[in-house]
């Protein structure tokens, strides 16, 4: 008996599905600065120092921030003095041609509708333009107190990766959804 409600036939295709997917790594759960820093050195150390593994670090720091910071789901860490943090799933996944870093969360219907609004304008953005916007917005958020950062981390995670960001929202029930971002980062160029 494994003692978890996931039976041996289930766990035995779960870790088939994670190796045949290349999933280096898969987390759910309450993320702490404490669990950020854990999980970073995990990466870390199967990444080495290419510049492209830099960027999936980057990426998947952003991300996991993210859920700390933003998730309406929230619950206590005995490690922070039982201080509320986020609830979430952080995954990095590697294919033939690209890695990528994918994070979940639940959000309320306003965060879900800002989110997906600035997502979209985010990738409608080139290059120079995504620069600028930065730029812009960095100007914002050190006139505002008390900000986490206005939109930076996103903007951040669209300058380093090398496709438009995937996004998408689910509804849970009348006042959650499930946000998912992915960020792409190709193995050639």
């Amino acid at each position: 008996m494994l003692g978890i409600d996931m039976t041996h036939e289930e766990l035995l295709l779960f870790h088939k599905r994670m190796c045949d997917q290349r999933i280096w790594v898969a987390f759910k759960g309450a993320i702490s600065q404490g669990i950020l820093v854990e999980l970073g050195t995990v990466v870390k150390s199967g990444l080495g120092l290419d510049n492209k593994f830099k960027k999936i670090f980057s990426i998947f720091v952003e991300m996991t921030q993210n859920v700390l910071h933003y998730s309406v789901e929230r619950e206590p860490v005995a490690s922070n003095n039982g201080e509320l943090v986020g609830v979430g799933i952080i995954v990095v996944t590697e294919t033939t041609d690209c890695y990528l870093i994918s994070s979940g969360n639940l959000v309320d219907s306003e965060q879900a509708e800002h989110l997906t609004q600035y997502c979209t304008h985010i990738n409608s953005l080139n290059e120079q333009e995504l620069k600028e916007f930065y730029n812009e917005r960095r100007k914002c958020a050190a006139k505002q107190q008390g900000s986490k950062g206005a939109g930076l981390g996103l903007i951040d995670i669209a300058r380093k990766s090398d496709r438009p960001l995937e996004h998408e929202v689910s509804r849970i029930d009348d006042s959650r959804l499930f946000f998912t971002l992915t960020a792409t980062i190709e193995k050639r160029g």
